[in-house]
């Protein structure tokens, strides 16, 4: 045991309180309640970063196992692709949930959170996956041969050069994911405030 409380336990306590908020607002709005959509939205964006982080992450472990062992402390080992890939799951939840709830937060006024409301949010999700494509991908191409964080220097007497090329492209390839879903999202939080206004 290292001290920490697992990812599991993590979500366990986060969907239990979600259960207790839910039931609470039935109980006081009956029929108006509304926590119960606001939630599953958060939630739905949870499991669509998780995806995206699962896929990500076992992806580009085929291109630098030593980005994820040196940089994220994971063991070496046959199955380093599948524990790589559950850390971008749990990445991707965590990222997912805190944006659906920024998003849900920046975009809804204080009226109830109406199901034709929920169904514009999760129509316009494709706009953080979109960015998060289109970054992921376009950052490394454009970006690659720099080296801000000096990894060159730091790894040069542990990796070749070539190994170190592919480390930057998964960082810039990360770096790019996160970057294109922030701007994604705040494009979802422009259009829903709009769609709002009118």
């Amino acid at each position: 045991m290292d001290g920490r409380f697992p990812f599991s336990y993590r979500v366990a306590c986060l969907l239990a309180l979600m259960a207790v908020v839910v039931i609470i607002d039935f109980s006081r709005h009956g029929a108006q309640a509304s926590k119960y959509r606001e939630y599953g939205f958060i939630l739905i964006a949870g499991m669509t970063g998780a995806v995206v982080g699962f896929v990500n992450d076992w992806m580009t472990c085929s291109i630098s196992p030593d980005y994820f062992i040196i940089g994220k402390g994971l063991e070496p080992g046959p199955d380093l692709r599948m524990r790589a890939g559950k850390l971008g799951l749990q990445a991707g939840l965590s990222a997912g949930i805190i944006g659906g709830a920024v998003c849900l937060f920046a975009s809804v006024n204080k009226v109830p959170f109406s199901a034709a409301r929920m169904r514009r949010l999760l129509a316009g999700l494709w706009m953080p996956l979109l960015g998060a494509a289109l970054l992921g991908l376009g950052l490394p191409a454009v970006a690659g041969r720099l080296d801000p964080f000096h990894f060159s220097a730091q790894l040069g007497s542990m990796l070749t050069d070539e190994r170190i090329s592919r480390l930057q492209e998964v960082w810039w390839r990360h770096t790019g994911l996160y970057g294109g879903m922030i701007i994604g999202l705040g494009a979802l939080i422009l259009v829903q405030r709009g769609s709002r206004a009118r």
